[in-house]
């Protein structure tokens, strides 16, 4: 499996956007891309947003609701139970839906034209409350050559995530 830092972050080119994954977010999804087997699988991004709203930091990658459909080359992400975890999170007012992660099994990590439109649907709905969601990608083979697709959407415009490099300290 190939090593990544603690906390991924990746931005845009801009830096007007960004995510930041744990160690353990990553793993927890990668466990469930091999659960899933040949099968696409994914679920939604729950977190929080730093103080300047660029940074989405995500604290978990939940599971596919049980009502999900999936197969080789494609995913309908069941809503079953959502509603009551996005009412808790917006209760508490801590944690927030930041987005949707899915699983492109043996395949590169690339939005098909139905994550894409699904992800604009997303940023205008009022049902999610989440204007800019994100949207993450795992393809590949999750027990060895995997590869991970950062984006974001604002309405109608995708905003592409690359690694942020590690700031170096000056001595």
């Amino acid at each position: 499996m190939p090593e990544h830092h603690a906390h991924d972050e990746y931005r845009s080119s801009d830096r007007r956007f960004g995510v930041r994954l744990s160690q353990a977010v990553v793993s927890s999804m990668l466990e469930q891309c091999l659960r899933s087997g040949k099968n696409e699988t994914g679920g939604i991004l729950v977190g929080r947003y730093s103080e300047d709203l660029s940074l989405a930091i995500v604290s978990r990658a939940c599971p596919s609701p049980s009502d999900t459909r999936a197969g080789r080359r494609w995913l309908v992400r069941g809503v079953s139970g959502l509603a009551t975890l996005l009412a808790d999170l917006w209760g508490r007012g801590r944690e927030h839906y930041l987005g949707e992660w899915h699983f492109h099994p043996f395949a590169p990590p690339t939005p098909s034209g139905a994550d894409i439109q699904q992800m604009k649907s997303i940023s205008r709905s009022k049902q999610y409350q989440c204007r800019e969601p994100v949207l993450l990608i795992i393809g590949g083979d999750p027990k060895a050559a995997w590869s991970l697709h950062a984006e974001v959407f604002s309405r109608e415009e995708r905003h592409p995530l690359r690694p942020s490099l590690p700031k170096m300290c000056s001595t």
